[in-house]
């Protein structure tokens, strides 16, 4: 089943399609098409499940409400082969203990992360009360803590800076999860392109991005740059050696991947997911499965997935198990957006497979993860048993 998704809901809306001042010259163009049909005739794999169990350490459950979608959600992951997923969307406070409540049932298969509540980050003792509310949420159950980009790109200082990962109010929050061994899924600044001039050379344009807003485009808005987000990233990995950070997307270096091999050789205590960035890296895939090989106990496995692809085995879930266990090509990518025309928004082309190992796949899809969830392990080995 393919999900459409309006670019237009997913860029926060429409409403004000007035041309912004720091994008001059845009106007709205109609939005992309759908890709041409291949008519290449290739091989290709037959993918159900995957070959292994997974662990799926990047996905977003807003969506699970009730009952009925907690099980709803555990049948998609039998038919994939999905032993266990991280939520990341549990929240703090009532947040998440509702979040845990609800899941409780289904532990052995749901884990829960902690997701910090900004509100007050510029008031004394707001460190204080967030290192209190994580540490309750790390007792409860929470076996992670989750960082989205807003850190970086959308919080400000009482100056009007943008605060960033290195910011000294939150050493405290990474040594707690040092002090609990608890990692931190962290989304650190966008994808290139966001940074680049809105324009057909800017391949997300190309792709459908930025046709109806020009929100999400950071060019010539004050925001951080690419290179500088990276640095203050760079130094909260060195100034917290003890702390495991998971960098999600690759780090949003999917583009350049000796960027992410030299981020990884010189920082220990950072893994990556590879989370919406198989369209960037199945597109190289001499270069991916050299990386793959090489770093093979520094990835993890993640999705990015959400309430409007969980469905969809076929478009979303399988092409990611098809590019890791498969030599097949020029196939569909996992798109994690679609215009309303059915174009990838994030990528307008096909990708490769890699065709690893089944020692390095078995360390990507779970091993690794389970080094940084203990609490994880004993129902995994069970799950693993019952293959």
């Amino acid at each position: 089943m393919l999900v459409r998704i309006s670019c237009t809901a997913l860029m926060m809306g429409a409403a004000a399609l007035a041309q912004a001042p720091s994008h001059p010259g845009w106007k709205p163009t109609p939005p992309q098409t759908a890709m041409p049909k291949s008519t290449l005739v290739v091989e290709r794999a037959r993918i159900d499940k995957a070959r292994f169990p997974v662990i799926d350490i990047h996905t977003h459950g807003r969506f699970l409400r009730d009952e009925a979608e907690h099980r709803k959600l555990i049948g998609i992951m039998d038919q994939l082969g999905v032993a266990k997923l991280v939520n990341l969307d549990c929240g703090f406070g009532e947040r998440f203990d509702r979040c845990m409540e609800l899941s409780a049932p289904y532990r052995d298969r749901i884990i829960n992360f902690a997701r910090l509540d900004w509100t007050g980050v510029n008031e004394p003792g707001w460190t204080e009360k967030t290192v209190r509310e994580l540490e309750r949420c790390f007792r409860a159950g929470a076996q992670g803590l989750k960082i989205s980009k807003e850190l970086g790109l959308d919080l400000k200082d009482k100056d009007g800076s943008y605060i960033q990962t290195d910011d000294p109010r939150l050493d405290a929050i990474w040594a707690l999860c040092a002090r609990y061994n608890r990692p931190v899924v962290h989304h650190v600044g966008d994808q290139i392109g966001r940074f680049l001039p809105i324009g057909p050379e800017n391949e997300r344009y190309e792709a459908g991005l930025w046709r109806e807003d020009t929100r999400g485009n950071y060019h010539g808005t004050g925001h951080p740059g690419f290179e500088e987000i990276n640095r203050h990233r760079e130094n909260m990995l060195r100034k917290h050696p003890k702390t495991i950070f998971v960098v999600a997307h690759l780090g949003m270096m999917g583009f350049d991947l000796k960027q992410v091999a030299a981020m990884l050789d010189t920082f220990p205590n950072a893994m990556v997911d590879v989370s919406a960035a198989i369209q960037e890296v199945g597109r190289q895939p001499r270069a991916a499965r050299k990386f793959f090989l090489a770093h093979a106990d520094r990835v993890v496995f993640g999705t990015d997935a959400m309430a409007d692809r969980k469905d969809d085995l076929d478009g979303f879930w399988r092409p990611h198990f098809r590019f890791f266990e498969t030599l097949d090509e020029y196939f569909d990518h996992p798109a994690q957006m679609l215009s309303p025309l059915g174009a990838p928004l994030h990528g307008r082309w096909k990708i490769y497979g890699v065709g690893l190992p089944d020692d390095v796949l078995r360390k990507i899809y779970y091993e690794n993860a389970l080094r940084y969830l203990p609490a994880s392990r004993a129902a995994m080995q069970k799950h693993l048993a019952g293959r």
